[in-house]
């Protein structure tokens, strides 16, 4: 659909689009007429029940089939609302803009923090949880279920906050996973070298190289990753910077700045050039989908692979049918300058996403309900743990996996979910109430903690969002899509020197393209949130 779109005229992409938006979605069914008033957490199964048209406005994310599985009975059982899920095809802030311009969109949508959402705020087209949580009589939403911090960085300019994070927390726990994830038979094959540096780093791939390793009769590449943007601003994290959202707060200077501006980014860009010119990087690094991509490191394409950890579970487990000693396991960070503490993944206490309520909903009131009952300490021990005394028990008043379930999740965390509603819904999580925090094995455990040593506080960072309409908003959206190619020009020159000369002249673009006036709107919201 998408790659039709691009070839017709503006006008022709908008209409096209506008019908496939409202093919996309459907009308919300209409709440049962006079319903009598409900307690915070009352069981409805007495009322008709209340179908509520919902999207996850990401392409790759699988409806959920409400129903099916006993935790989703359950959510129904206790407040009366069931949700219907449309899958999208294509970008989802493409298909979000178009619902919006065509009124035509689903009664509460999960969407990215961004330019979009805030039109949507602009238009008027979404209920303020606050106000919803006043009017309602549900305060526990607002000052008990999720975090104050968590709310006071969703909050906008006007007061209100009009998204519930998805995947929230207090401390950054379970909310970053970017590693250097290594193959461990292969690690202690090459003898268990000491990796504390980039330039151990670099040794250590190219003994993988000089060793001939192979996979499927074919030579392994020493490292892999998907994507070269995200990437290279995680690799500059171990000269010490710390970027986060494409940004990062230059404190000499008191502004925000685009991560590119960091002086450690050309370290990472002239690392990745080494790489690429000794053969030690996979060049189709460059144009990896995600299924290739996992399909890669499920046959053992790679001896590292720069990812997050969860992202190759799959693939280890595959590996192990053939050699249970053929894992990836995580190493710690290397500094990429010797004495330099180099940092991880700059972690979100406000999570990546937001269910909105939109104002083409039926029945605010029962939607309310649902979270109300989904974000309490009940809903969300369902959520996270499915049935009491099914797959947990209640342990000295806390809840625990009973013996055997997380093996069976190992297995198969989907099908499992499915069968007994165990995170199988993971729409919006608290997560102090996550199982993996007690029964996660002691091989996961250790790969967290060694991400989580190095990670850092970056919620103030990532939820800075320009107005898309606005002079930066636009130039920003124009710099963010031909940044993954000018980058991937800059990793394949010809020498280091060339490099450093083509990132310099990458910078002055940019700043023609009205870089500067980015990080000016980017440092005025942030100080406006920070002060």
């Amino acid at each position: 659909m998408m790659s039709l779109v691009k070839k017709m005229p503006k006008v022709l992409v908008i209409i096209v689009l506008v019908f496939a938006a409202a093919a996309c979605s459907s009308s919300p069914n209409t709440a049962t007429e006079n319903q009598t008033e409900t307690s915070n957490q009352s069981t409805n199964a007495d009322q008709s029940t209340v179908t509520v048209q919902a999207s996850w406005m990401y392409e790759w994310w699988k409806p959920k089939e409400w129903g099916n599985d006993p935790v989703t009975k359950v959510l129904t059982e206790k407040t009366g609302v069931q949700f219907k899920f449309n899958g999208i095809s294509g970008d989802g802030n493409e298909k979000a803009s178009v619902m919006l311009l065509a009124k035509d969109y689903p009664e509460v949508m999960w969407m990215d923090r961004g330019p979009v959402l805030d039109k949507y705020i602009a238009a008027g087209a979404l209920y303020s949880i606050d106000e919803l949580a006043e009017k309602y009589n549900f305060p526990d939403i607002t000052s008990n279920y999720i975090p104050e911090s968590a709310i006071n960085a969703l909050k906008k300019p006007d007061g209100h906050f009009y998204g519930i994070p998805n995947w929230f927390n207090e401390a950054g726990e379970f909310a970053v996973g970017g590693a250097f994830n290594i193959r461990a038979d292969l690690y202690s094959q090459l003898g268990s070298p000491e990796i504390k540096t980039i330039d151990d780093l670099t040794n250590f791939l190219r003994k993988v190289k000089e060793s001939n390793l192979k996979y499927d009769g074919k030579a392994m590449y020493p490292i892999g990753f998907q994507g070269i943007t995200g990437n290279v601003e995680r690799l500059a994290n171990l000269w010490g910077s710390q970027n986060a959202s494409g940004r990062y707060y230059d404190a000499n200077e008191d502004t925000v700045k685009h991560y590119l501006r960091n002086e450690t980014t050309l370290s990472a860009l002239k690392w990745l050039n080494m790489l690429y010119k000794e053969k030690l990087l996979d060049p189709e690094n460059f144009t990896y989908k995600s299924e290739q991509f996992d399909e890669a490191a499920a046959k053992g394409k790679f001896a590292i692979i720069l990812a997050n950890f969860w992202d190759l579970w799959k693939a280890s487990e595959v590996l192990k049918l053939s050699n249970p000693d053929s894992y990836y396991k995580v190493i710690p960070h290397p500094a990429g300058t010797a004495g330099v503490q180099p940092n991880g993944d700059g972690y979100n206490t406000a999570g990546w996403n937001v269910a909105v309520i939109t104002k083409n909903a039926k029945n605010p009131e029962k939607i309310m309900e649902f979270f109300n009952y989904y974000l309490s300490p009940e809903g969300q021990i369902l959520s996270f743990y499915g049935i009491e005394g099914e797959t947990w028990e209640n342990v000295g008043g806390k809840p625990m996996l009973k013996p055997g379930v997380y093996e069976e999740i190992v297995k198969d965390a989907e099908g499992f979910g499915k069968k007994t509603g165990v995170r199988y819904l993971d729409l919006n999580q608290y997560q102090k109430y996550n199982w993996e925090r007690d029964a996660e094995s002691e091989d996961r455990k250790a790969d967290r903690a060694i991400i989580e040593s190095v990670n850092f506080d970056a919620t103030q960072l990532s939820i800075l969002t320009l107005d898309g309409e606005s002079k930066e908003g636009i130039a920003y959206a124009n710099i963010s899509a031909s940044l993954e190619t000018e980058l991937t020009q800059i990793i394949m020159a010809a020498s280091g020197d060339e490099v450093a000369a083509k990132y310099d002249d990458l910078i002055k673009r940019l700043d023609k393209q009205g870089l500067k006036s980015i990080e000016d709107a980017w440092t005025v919201l942030y100080k406006e949130k920070n002060k």
